[in-house]
């Protein structure tokens, strides 16, 4: 007779004393694939961005589906960079073209105000 008991993710199986005793039977966690993140900056922050890092998520579940987990965790941690390389990049160009959309407004009103 076997009992199993299962804890999160490490199953445990006892077997009777004459089969040899306990034998446990560890799962390992699939890493993180950043897809959600990846997802988000295609769809509110930079395109091009946000498509590399959805490819290289789906590659990191693709590896951890064949057990390649240090692969798997290296794709999801490049996808994870891209994808905060997109959402900085977006923020900067924004920033410097609200400075430049201001700055000449400033000289637009500036212009008019002297010329009148």
């Amino acid at each position: 007779m076997q009992q199993q008991q299962q804890s999160n993710n490490t199953v445990v199986v006892t077997a009777p004393p004459a089969a040899g005793g306990t034998v446990i039977i560890q799962q390992r966690l699939a890493p993180s694939n950043y897809l959600a993140l990846a997802i988000f900056v295609t769809l509110c922050c930079n395109l091009l961005f946000g498509v590399i890092a959805i490819i290289l998520s789906v590659l990191s579940s693709s590896d951890a589906d064949d057990r390649n987990y240090e692969r798997a965790r290296a794709k999801g941690k490049i996808a994870m960079s891209i994808s905060l390389a997109g959402m900085i990049s977006t923020i900067i160009i924004v920033i410097i073209v609200v400075v430049v959309v201001v700055t000449a407004a400033k000289k637009a009103v500036d212009t008019i105000n002297k010329y009148g």
